[in-house]
């Protein structure tokens, strides 16, 4: 050959050859070609590790789907002796619950949620984040097992519980995971990711409903972590926890993994080695969360805002779903109308990500808790005029309604209280801060979906709608006068509005002189 390559330096893109006289010239790749290599390849590896990541928040939602679709067919029927078996199918006992038995059954989810969530992020920070997440869905088998076989209510009690706690652990684990492989640009999409897949799952659970047997819903909802651990095995450990391990060879070789072959992570790797050791530095104590005023109230945000956000009744709706259509005894296909629900959620919690980009966040979840309380209120009037025979049934009122319901729930209270933990505490406190109203936001689940039965027994289905949709109207309120405008704001100007410090903008004065030339 007339040429040959002497030399290639890769991190260039050009190669050095030498032409038929013997002298050298460099042939230079065309710039727009690594780019488009180096940006197509990085950013499909960061959606599609994010939707592995995510399967188990699908994993959840079908968790809290399950009890819709199941609890209807374990509490139709009168036993004697409730909780104990009746029947026996051949592969396990068949168990008739009472309502009361069947509200432990949908709540014990959340409860576990709560011993999930709090210590999730402390194990994660000794163990990795990949490891942790990885081996949450062995304690989901583990409970779909027990709810599948189990001979009495209690073994059922024990794994809703043990489910619980993976589901709370994921809630708590997924979005550091994804924020330590996502860069800044693609951010904001996969955050959301977590909630359009815990939407997913829901609807999965409300489809899979429609097969109408308790054993093959927990075999169906079982595939999932199995799916989950299978794929999830082979991504790599987050390069930030590798990089607070000392492992800086794998941390780079990690980064590189998500970043695409081609691109040179040589200066973010620096930064996040520097990151990482300002974060260890400045890292707090769950006490100290407590001693500064400006995280102070940022608890009492994100706290209150997870308050009006569970107390609006939307996981009494999730839960109990089928029996809540049931009782308005509509004529559409029960199953049906909850896989429209579902759908609603999904795609409300899909198109949230646009909304959230465009609009400020007070006055999206302004909003959401305002739309929320109409809906609800107007069901309640519905149920009341339909008790006292003043109107006729009619099956999509109720089906509209909660529609309506989890529609603007998706878009505003239900993303954008976890969204606004990211934007109103410092990253020293972040993890820990979320840890703690993760754990509140379960407890406060666990509660709601509990007493809604009780609340049943003691006033009707009308008046505790009326009871969620005062508190969404009060949640409104609470949003106007205590939530801040995060949007387009630095943490720095959120921290100086929470300790009361108001910095005036520097204005720049030009006085423009004529001169008079006589």
């Amino acid at each position: 050959m007339d040429e040959k390559t002497t030399d290639i330096d890769p991190e260039a893109g050009a190669s050095q050859t030498e032409d038929k006289n013997g002298n050298s010239k460099v042939l230079k790749r065309l710039e727009t070609v690594p780019d488009i290599k180096r940006d197509t390849s990085g950013i499909t590896t960061q959606y599609i590790a994010t939707g592995i990541v995510n399967l188990g928040a699908f994993a959840a939602g079908a968790c809290v789907a399950w009890s819709s679709s199941a609890l209807p067919l374990f509490t139709t029927g009168q036993i004697e002796t409730p909780g104990i078996p009746v029947t026996n199918n051949g592969t396990h006992p068949k168990l008739v619950l009472t309502d009361s038995e069947a509200s432990w059954v949908a709540s014990l989810l959340c409860l576990g949620a709560l011993w999930g969530a709090v210590p999730a992020g402390l194990i994660s920070e000794h163990f990795g984040r990949k490891k942790t997440l990885l081996y949450l869905a062995l304690p989901l088998l583990v409970s779909w097992i027990l709810v599948a076989s189990s001979p009495n209510v209690y073994g059922m009690y024990v794994g809703r519980f043990v489910g619980g706690i993976a589901v709370g652990a994921f809630s708590v684990g997924i979005p550091p995971y994804v924020e330590d492989i996502a860069e800044i640009q693609n951010l904001p999409a996969l955050v959301n990711f977590y909630h359009v897949h815990f939407s997913c799952g829901v609807l999965f659970g409300y489809i899979i409903g429609m097969v109408q047997s308790t054993s093959w819903l927990s075999v169906l909802c079982a595939i999932i972590p199995i799916a989950y651990f299978i794929a999830f095995i082979f991504l790599p450990e987050s390069p930030a926890y590798l990089i607070s391990q000392g492992k800086s060879s794998q941390a780079e070789a990690a980064l590189r993994y998500f970043r695409g072959i081609d691109n040179n992570v040589e200066a973010e790797l620096k930064e996040l080695k520097k990151y990482t050791r300002n974060t260890a530095k400045n890292r707090v104590t769950f006490k100290e969360l407590f001693s500064t005023r400006s995280t102070l109230k940022a608890l009492v945000v994100s706290f209150g805002l997870m308050i009006f956000q569970q107390l609006s009744g939307i996981y009494p709706v999730l839960f109990y779903a089928e029996k809540i259509f049931k009782k308005f005894s509509i004529s559409l296909y029960l199953p049906g109308a909850t896989i429209i629900l579902g759908f609603c959620l999904v795609s409300s919690t899909y198109f949230s990500t646009m909304f959230v980009k465009k609009v400020r966040r007070r006055i999206l979840l302004m909003v959401s808790f305002s739309v929320m309380f109409l809906s609800l209120a107007g069901l309640g009037v519905y149920y009341h005029l339909k008790a006292s025979n003043i109107i006729s049934d009619s099956t999509w009122v109720p089906v509209l309604t909660l529609c309506i319901f989890v529609s603007v729930y998706a878009v505003g209270a239900g993303p954008i209280p976890w969204l606004m933990l990211r934007e109103i505490f410092p990253p020293q406190v972040r993890r820990r801060a979320t840890a703690i109203t993760a754990g509140f936001h379960w407890f406060l689940a666990f509660g709601v979906t509990k007493l809604y039965q009780n609340f049943l027994d003691v006033v009707s289905l009308g008046w505790t709608l009326w009871n969620f949709s005062i508190i969404c109207l009060i949640g409104t309120a609470f949003v106007y006068l205590v939530v801040p405008e995060t949007k387009g704001r630095t943490l720095e100007e959120i921290q100086n509005q929470f300790e009361g410090i108001h910095k005036t903008k520097t204005h720049i004065h030009v006085i423009e002189v004529e001169t008079i030339n006589g």
